[in-house]
């Protein structure tokens, strides 16, 4: 699965931190549904705390806000991993829609993100505690949806920011919705 790490990000709230009070202990299986998650992170040896993992999940998503562009906040929200996501956005407009997504856990490497719009889905790996985030371009168009798949014995959460940005500020693929193969979609 590729990984996108594309430039820029603007803050975001703790609106959600009540979301993490009860993520500490969730100890349900993993159903074949719910798709194969990596789950062999290297334990650091700190204890999983949900104010430290927003904390560094938000930094994440802070990774890029000198890069230049002027980002304008569409949305964001946070989820448990045992719950996952599924959100549909609407993307009116003529400016670039940006998902910036992380996801900082306890014993989970990487979650499946899956973007659809239409007919046309792509599947892409959020890399779990990274200092930056996962950024992926939208064109402005027919309403997208982005979809994390739970991870029922997993502890943790996903942190995400719809931004839109001017069409000269995208950079790497200008659609990873449809996707692009390489030397495509230059930004």
């Amino acid at each position: 699965m590729p990984l996108h790490r594309l430039r820029h990000l603007v803050p975001l709230g703790a609106a959600a931190a009540f979301l993490l009070s009860g993520c500490a202990d969730q100890a349900k299986k993993e159903t074949p549904e719910q798709g194969a998650q990596k789950t062999s992170a290297p334990d650091s040896g700190r204890p999983w705390e949900p104010d430290d993992a927003m904390q560094r999940a938000e930094r994440a998503l802070d990774a890029y806000d000198d890069d230049g562009s002027e980002p304008r906040r569409a949305d964001s929200g946070s989820a448990h991993i045992a719950s996952g996501v599924h959100k549909t956005f609407r993307a009116p407009g003529k400016r670039w829609y940006r998902l910036d997504i992380t996801c900082d856990t306890r014993g989970v490497a990487e979650l499946t993100l899956t973007l659809t719009r239409g007919d046309a889905e792509q599947i892409y790996g959020i890399g779990c505690g990274d200092r930056e985030a996962d950024q992926f371009n939208i064109p402005p168009g027919a309403p997208f949806t982005a979809r994390v798949n739970a991870v029922r014995n997993g502890t943790g959460l996903v942190l995400w920011r719809l931004n839109t940005v001017s069409p000269g500020d995208v950079d790497g693929c200008d659609d990873d919705i449809d996707g692009c193969d390489d030397g495509d979609g230059d930004g």
